[in-house]
């Protein structure tokens, strides 16, 4: 995944493929977000542990997107060679630049779901501005 590193919060990545498997989530659909991630995981063969990682890391971005992204979003998920590719995307924006990179304050009320997804997964690029929020999160099949 192609990311501009001199910017955290613009990467460059394209759109999700046409065949890619979508859900439109709001609370009462988180169930269904972490559904939709299991079953391409287990479709394009990650490892259970890493289909858990996957599942878990995709969970906190569809909370964050509820919480501070209009309360709906857009998940998408889909295989390509040797890896699975989960993005969530709303209608918020991110501002601070080092979000997911530092770990938040064990007594801050919010703040860990990037970080989580950050920790749990091989590669997360965030595409954030004025028409909203894009995060990509990466996990291959294998770990070498």
């Amino acid at each position: 995944m192609q990311t501009l590193r001199s910017d955290r919060l613009h990467a460059v990545f394209p759109p999700p493929p046409p065949r890619a498997e979508r859900i439109e989530f709001g609370l009462a659909d988180l169930h269904d977000v972490r559904t939709l991630v299991a079953i391409v995981a287990s479709e394009r063969g990650l490892p259970p542990r890493r289909a858990s990682d996957l599942v878990t890391a995709a969970s906190e971005l569809a909370v964050n997107s509820i919480l501070h992204g209009g309360g709906l979003g857009l998940a998408t998920a889909w295989g390509e060679e040797g890896a699975v590719l989960v993005e969530v995307a709303d209608a918020g924006t991110i501002e601070d630049p080092t979000v997911g990179q530092v770990c938040p304050d064990p007594t801050a009320e919010h703040g860990r779901g990037l970080y989580i997804a950050t920790r749990l997964c091989d590669e997360m690029a965030i595409d954030s501005g004025p028409s909203g929020t894009r995060v990509r999160l990466r996990m291959v099949s294998a770990t070498g």
